[in-house]
């Protein structure tokens, strides 16, 4: 009974719009959040003054990132930003780079490209955001 009604909650998330994701565009190695990534971050993530973000490799060959990570030792981490412009919330990916994400996912690098997000857990229970590798 709990395997059918597990395959009908899969089947029924195929057809629902993905709503967590982001836009990344290699132009400028940006990464823009939906606004309901932005509000699960807010619910699920402590930001007390600011939100800075860490962007990582996964070994199965996909990256995701971490917003306001314990981290041990000093790494390239982003801050998260309002761009008033454009009414947004994103971050500068350096290192990786969405450039090097994009190559990796084998995305053409002239056009931003919207990436579903995943919710992960690490082993200690921290969330985290799985960059999904598009199907194409």
């Amino acid at each position: 009974m709990h395997h059918q009604f597990l395959k009908i909650l899969n089947w029924l998330k195929a057809f629902t719009p993905r709503r967590l994701y982001v836009i990344a565009d290699p132009a400028d190695n940006s990464v823009t959040l939906s606004k309901a990534l932005w509000h699960h971050i807010l619910k699920h993530t402590p930001c007390k003054d600011s939100a800075k973000v860490f962007v990582f490799a996964i070994p199965d060959n996909t990256f995701g990132f971490m917003v306001n990570p314990h981290l041990d030792r000093t790494t390239q981490i982003a801050e998260l930003q309002y761009n008033d412009k454009y009414r947004s919330i994103g971050f500068e990916s350096l290192c990786p780079s969405v450039n090097y994400i994009f190559y990796r996912y084998r995305l053409p690098v002239d056009t931003a490209v919207k990436l579903s997000v995943t919710v992960r857990h690490t082993v200690t229970g921290d969330i985290y955001y799985q960059f999904d590798r598009p199907s194409l």
